[in-house]
């Protein structure tokens, strides 16, 4: 049975852009407050609408589940860490509202379209140095849309691992583009995450090992031209010297306040109450530990607040998500090179639970790994011939 034609798909582009490229949160940093107020209800708005012209065809029961459960403990747990029960009710219904509404949304989002939306989000990196630069702020690391080094560079890793599976004539440009503006946000998040996806992709094609020379190149040269500059980056002063040899004294350098040291400070809270956790939010700044530093890392995060079923209920998600990425990666490459890179961007981040734009691209990854044996090439669908001459032998 054909699919129903889609009603008003202007509003699904809409929905990808507020979402995709962070336009609430922009703003409110950017513009005012009341505007990304706007910004933010408008998208849960339009997410309800198009399910309403739209109708239901499906949902993500395991995000819909681990919400629940997550959110439920946590509250149950302790209220102490919520300074306002109003804005806890606002954000699990915003969350379900992603889920529930948003799996339509990402559900018709073809790879054409989701890899459009990522160039654009990651080309306001560059936007960022031109013209919306903050030198206070930014320190000589730009992120774009999306306020934050680590989460500029999940976009672009998502963009990358996207661009095996594009028309030809374009994946080369996807590739530079995505590894030179992951690049520029000098996370230490993506380079190393960047380094594994091209390692990975070596099993596809000897061919892609090109990237990596090219990916260093694109590094000496950040380097280079940071030399000439009046303020230097420290970032890119330690890479440099690393290159250059000095390596004992630059990898202790960039190991300050690494993200090892930031989830010791959270142990001894998470195994004093490792089954039921410590409550909602008493993993972010000023819960349990007395920092302005939250736990980042979404795993301990989880397991901190609402404890080990919830988080257990999400790896169990996950291992299903990279089993299927993992049997179909020849096919569809990209569906296991973002699921690695979404897994080590959760290492680093604990914002998960209101991040929109990582909850959209899980979802749609999960959805792109279901499919079988149907693969998507650039926005429409097509059988695998392999699979055409299997089904037909079956079938005789």
């Amino acid at each position: 049975m054909e699919p129903k034609p889609e009603v008003l798909p202007i509003l699904r582009y809409a929905i990808l852009a507020l979402i995709l490229w962070n336009f609430p949160a922009f703003t409110q940093i950017y513009i005012n407050d009341t505007l990304s107020s706007l910004l933010s209800y408008a998208s849960y708005g339009l997410i309800l609408a198009y399910v309403i012209l739209n109708k239901k065809t499906g949902n993500s029961y395991e995000m819909l589940i681990f919400g629940g459960l997550y959110f439920l403990i946590g509250i149950l747990v302790s209220q102490a860490y919520i300074k306002d029960l109003y804005s806890f009710y606002v954000t699990v219904v915003k969350y379900f509202i992603i889920i529930w509404g948003g799996y339509e949304v990402v559900k018709r989002t073809s790879q054409k379209e989701l890899w459009f939306f990522l160039l654009i989000g990651a080309l306001s990196i560059l936007g960022n140095i031109f013209l919306f630069q903050n030198p206070i702020a930014d320190y000589g690391r730009y992120s774009g849309f999306y306020l934050d080094a680590n989460n500029a560079g999940l976009v672009c890793l998502m963009g990358f691992a996207l661009s095996f599976t594009i028309l030809k004539s374009l994946q080369l440009f996807g590739k530079l583009s995505f590894t030179g503006l992951g690049l520029i946000t000098l996370s230490r998040t993506y380079m190393v995450t960047w380094l594994l996806l091209n390692l990975m992709s070596i099993r596809l094609s000897v061919k892609n090992a090109k990237m990596l020379l090219i990916g260093f190149g694109v590094l000496v040269l950040l380097v280079t031209f940071n030399e000439f500059l009046p303020v230097k980056n420290e970032r890119l002063e330690q890479i440099g010297a690393l290159i250059n040899g000095g390596q004992q004294n630059n990898v202790q350098a960039l190991n300050e306040d690494s993200r090892t040291e930031t989830w010791a400070r959270y142990y001894d809270a998470l195994f004093e109450n490792p089954v039921f956790g410590n409550g909602y939010r008493s993993f972010l700044a000023y819960g349990v530990v007395q920092s302005r530093w939250g736990v980042h890392n979404t795993y301990l995060l989880i397991w901190g607040e609402s404890g080990i079923i919830p988080l257990l209920f999400f790896l169990g998600f996950l291992t299903k998500l990279f089993l299927r990425g993992y049997q179909q990666f020849q096919e569809k490459p990209h569906g296991l090179l973002m699921l690695c890179g979404m897994a080590l961007f959760f290492m680093t981040n604990h914002n998960f639970m209101t991040n929109e734009y990582a909850i959209f691209i899980l979802m749609w990854v999960s959805i792109q790994v279901k499919k079988s044996p149907y693969t998507e090439k650039f926005g429409r669908f097509s059988l695998d011939e392999k699979q055409v001459k299997l089904a037909t032998t079956e079938q005789e």
